[in-house]
């Protein structure tokens, strides 16, 4: 079975000099929280604190368990996180790491009232 996660890294900035701060800050409104959604390439979202940071991804796994699937694409959006940091010469630390499986997402009808 294909089972498809959002995954939310949430971390903090670790050993950001002046230039960085001021490059984040520079690009904060393409960065905002307002802004967030899940992908495979990611969505990396900081708030103008500079404190906290997230990535967002969507992650398919193939996966016959579902909780290796939700493992794996853990692990994944992970490295994926660290790796986006590095591109952007950034340092942080994750602190957690959330998943939700779209596939067990259940909508509730509208009511009206």
């Amino acid at each position: 079975m294909t089972w498809n996660f959002r995954i939310t890294v949430r971390g903090r900035f670790t050993g950001l000099d002046a230039e960085q701060r001021r490059s984040l800050r520079a690009a904060q409104d393409e960065h905002d929280m307002l802004s967030a959604r899940f992908s495979p390439e990611g969505t990396f979202l900081y708030t103008p604190e500079l404190v906290n940071y997230q990535h967002r991804f969507l992650i398919t796994s193939d996966e016959a368990d579902r909780d290796d699937a939700e493992t794996l694409a853990s692990i994944r959006a992970e490295e994926l996180s660290a790796a986006d940091l590095a591109s952007r010469g950034l340092g942080g630390r994750t602190m957690n790491v959330s998943a939700v499986c779209v596939e067990e997402v259940k909508v509730r009808p509208r009511t009206r009232s």
